[in-house]
């Protein structure tokens, strides 16, 4: 399962995705964010 945060992104400080709640969701895979999304909040995150 692996511990709470463990799947998190953080950057500068500030989680902007994580593995979804739900011991179910969990268990048959799912949860993940859409890498599409953590891409563009990565990239809004970059200086200009």
């Amino acid at each position: 399962m692996g511990a709470r945060g463990q799947f998190d992104v953080v950057a500068d400080g500030e989680t902007i995705a994580g593995r979804a709640p739900g011991l179910m969701k969990r268990l048959l895979g799912g949860g993940w964010p859409d890498e599409g999304e953590v891409v563009e909040a990565l990239r809004a995150r970059l200086p200009a």
